[in-house]
């Protein structure tokens, strides 16, 4: 374990003593009990060096142009396909931009989807979000408020900023209450929404704002959706490739959009579980119960580049990421784990949370000319926003 104690109020012994009455757990309740008990005294230095981010972008994020074949519950086989923000296939049956994950800044990227494609297309594409707080209490402070641009639910804050740029009438229109807060939740609530509508095909076009999202969320949906609760609409998946956003401003940033414990939260999230509970393509695993594809590039990738991001800053992660990856022990791995929680919670504060993304969506309405003020057609304010492209 790295010596961080010096940060917090309670020594080593007492520490472990109190992880052995919380019964080495690292779920939400094993979280809170530990946050209730120890307090950080101070920040630690995060780092991270642009060689390594570039890398973790690399084996968690994808490339425009990839695409895999998978078996779906039709019987038949699927294909995702992975695009740009600006560069969506336009064959697409029923599309819908589905924009979830936690990462706050993805109504930013949900937007220059949703721009470009009218531009090229003529068309808007509809809004979806789900998803509740989740991250096993770290946002607690963050979502249960009740006033706050962050608040609530995942759902309800996505909704409230893309009303910021869109208007509300937009970012409403096919609001739902959600109430799943994992990956495998999400995909069955939107897949619920698709039935409720009477679909028998659609296309979810996903944006999560992550750079090291993509692997992982495609190894799970591509697996999950072989299952015969998904027969009755066939889902499409396009995935788009939301690139590294870490603005350089004097302003207050919130932690996703500047290298945080939380930052490197998500990146251990993403990258932690491409190794396990794998299965291939073509059916062949090893695992009892196989909860994922096994993607290319995972398993050549250079794992010890992730060592300190994994074992030191898995606020969001589970101790077998590390003990697969690392050969750590699991009462080492837990304790790893709840000291990365530690110092994530006491590294903001919603505040300032509130503060940073409506400066990033300031700075981002002052790009394309303000939001929509209902002074034309909603498509035709998107084809009229400037051409330039905001993430280049």
């Amino acid at each position: 374990m790295a010596n961080y104690f010096d940060f917090v109020d309670t020594n080593r012994e007492d520490f472990q003593k109190l992880m052995s009455e919380n019964g080495y757990r690292c779920n939400a309740a094993g979280r809170q009990f530990m946050a209730e008990r120890v307090q950080v005294t101070q920040q630690r230095q995060v780092t991270l060096d642009a060689e390594t981010l570039r890398y973790a972008e690399e084996i968690g994020g994808l490339k425009p142009g990839d695409t895999f074949k998978y078996p779906n519950a039709q019987g038949g086989t699927s294909k995702a396909v992975v695009c740009s923000l600006y560069d969506l296939p336009h064959n697409t049956v029923n599309p819908y931009l589905y924009c979830f994950s936690g990462f706050l800044t993805a109504p930013l990227f949900a937007m220059e989807i949703l721009r470009f494609y009218a531009k090229k297309t003529r068309r808007t594409l509809p809004f979806l979000t789900s998803g509740k707080e989740g991250n096993k209490g770290l946002f607690k402070k963050l979502f249960y408020r009740n006033s706050g641009l962050i608040r609530k639910t995942e759902y309800d804050t996505y909704t409230a900023l893309m009303s910021l740029m869109t208007g509300e009438d937009y970012a409403h229109r096919n609001y739902f209450p959600s109430n799943d807060d994992d990956s495998e939740g999400n995909l069955i609530e939107i897949y619920n929404f698709a039935v409720s509508q009477g679909l028998k095909e659609v296309t979810f076009v996903i944006c999560s704002g992550n750079p090291f999202y993509d692997r992982r969320l495609l190894a799970e949906w591509m697996w999950q959706l072989k299952q015969e609760k998904f027969a009755a609409v066939k889902v499409n998946l396009v995935l788009t490739h939301c690139p590294i956003f870490l603005p350089k401003t004097d302003k207050v940033v919130i932690p996703e959009a500047k290298i945080s414990e939380i930052y490197l939260g998500y990146i251990a999230a993403c990258l932690g579980p491409l190794k396990k509970d794998t299965i291939r393509f073509n059916g062949v695993t090893k695992s009892q119960s196989p909860e994922r594809y096994g993607m290319p590039g995972v398993f050549n990738a250079d794992w010890g580049k992730f060592r300190d991001i994994i074992v030191n800053y898995s606020n969001m992660g589970w101790p077998n990421y590390q003990e697969i990856l690392y050969g750590i022990p699991h009462e080492e791995a837990v304790s790893n784990i709840i000291l990365s929680d530690l110092f994530a919670r006491n590294s903001y504060t919603p505040e300032e949370y509130d503060e940073g993304i409506k400066n990033l969506i300031d700075e981002y309405l002052n790009f394309i000319g303000g939001p929509f003020t209902k002074q034309c057609k909603f498509k035709q304010w998107l084809i009229n926003t400037p051409d330039k492209r905001y993430f280049e």
